[in-house]
């Protein structure tokens, strides 16, 4: 049947992957038009083609909570359990964003702790829009940065349940993790290096030639010559 999980896909947190999404969201996705027309069949390349076609994240909207196009093909990885090395091309493709949203709420869902950690921490560097629309169906602006510290810190993202996720100290303190290394550390480290020296701070030595005499470089005085008093 269209519905059932890949004969083939492993478990996921102990259970089918697809009832990580509500039973009655899956109802709503299964019933929806978008699902039956265009999502049967789907495979991990033809999805890509799908995926470069949404344009907008968002979970179910509306009176009639309509699933949008984002959150059927979410169900549709779930369902067809692409391989990790897949999840992770979808992840650090450059070119299309809702992919790159869309692996990246897939591998949060369905991957170890640290793992999630690892790979979806270096997507705060990306500062792209994206369009996201809310329960009641209005659209707004957001960033990729932001929806991927949803997927961090929320435990709802487009009407998907977040499995709990350890805090990062935690990780840290068990030597799972390495410490963080924040994208900003080079830049202020720049900003440090242009700060001009305190007050008092000793001058830098002259500049001197290759014979160590003071050389005439602009900034520096040449001598003079005294004429001969008569």
């Amino acid at each position: 049947m269209a519905n059932r999980t890949d004969t083939q896909a492993d478990t996921v947190h102990g259970t089918n992957p697809q009832y990580l999404v509500d039973r009655i969201i899956r109802n709503k996705i299964y019933n929806d038009a978008y699902w039956k027309e265009f999502c049967f069949g789907l495979t991990t390349e033809s999805l890509i083609d799908k995926a470069a076609e949404i344009d907008y994240v968002g979970g179910t909207y509306g009176g009639r909570r309509r699933p949008a196009k984002f959150l059927c093909l979410f169900l549709k990885m779930l369902q067809i359990q692409p391989d990790e090395d897949v999840i992770l091309e979808y992840i650090q493709q450059p070119d299309l964003k809702y992919l790159r949203a869309l692996g990246a709420a897939y591998y949060r869902i369905s991957s170890r702790h640290v793992d999630v950690y690892k790979t979806l921490e270096p997507l705060y560097a990306d500062y792209r829009k994206l369009r996201f629309r809310d329960l009641t169906g209005k659209m707004s602006i957001i960033h990729m940065d932001e929806f991927i510290d949803w997927l961090f810190t929320e435990k709802t993202v487009c009407d998907v349940t977040m499995p709990g996720l350890p805090k990062r100290e935690i990780l840290e303190a068990t030597l799972d993790l390495p410490p963080r290394e924040s994208i900003l550390e080079d830049d202020l480290a720049d900003l440090d290096d242009l700060e001009p020296p305190p007050p008092g701070a000793a001058a830098p030595p002259s500049p001197s030639g290759p014979s160590g005499d003071i050389g005439t470089a602009a900034g520096s005085v040449a001598p003079q010559e005294v004429a001969p008093q008569s």
